[in-house]
């Protein structure tokens, strides 16, 4: 884990409640209003485009010390959708508390401004390797 993602993962946990949360248990789906920010500290949470089985944007499985939702405390959506795939101990911190944390702390808005920059970059490369346009599915809220 690179250097900065785990100082944001320790100064946002310091914030989070614990949740343990058995597998298959949803913790968003794509469209929902955010809730907060979870960090996995135990199992495994996958992260998805889809909503409904069909998908252009490949699963990602985020285990320990791995971040989900953070996108989410600028956008007031998620844009991902986020399952528990294996027993996992959470830690949650509500969305306004994050953005408290983040305007209290320029170094910690840094942080979380060059997390969100990886995502959209991992975005951008799973982008370019899948079919046109027509061909994937979007995520809409219900």
């Amino acid at each position: 884990m690179p250097k900065e993602l785990a100082e944001l993962v320790t100064e946002l946990d310091r914030a989070a409640s614990t949740v343990s949360l058995r597998e298959g248990t949803p913790l968003f789906r794509c469209g929902d209003p955010v809730s907060g920010v979870f960090i996995v500290r135990k199992g495994a949470v996958r992260m998805s485009l889809d909503k409904t089985g069909n998908q252009f944007f490949p699963p990602v499985t985020l285990g320990p010390g791995e971040i989900a939702g953070l996108p989410a405390t600028f956008t007031g959506t998620y844009s991902l959708s986020a399952e528990v795939v294996e027993p996992a101990e959470l830690g949650f911190i509500p969305a306004d508390r994050v953005m408290d944390l983040l305007e209290c702390s320029p170094r910690l808005c840094l942080l979380a401004t060059r997390f969100i920059g990886r995502e959209i970059a991992r975005m951008r490369s799973a982008l370019s390797e899948t079919p046109p346009l027509d061909h994937r599915e979007e995520c809409t809220p219900d």
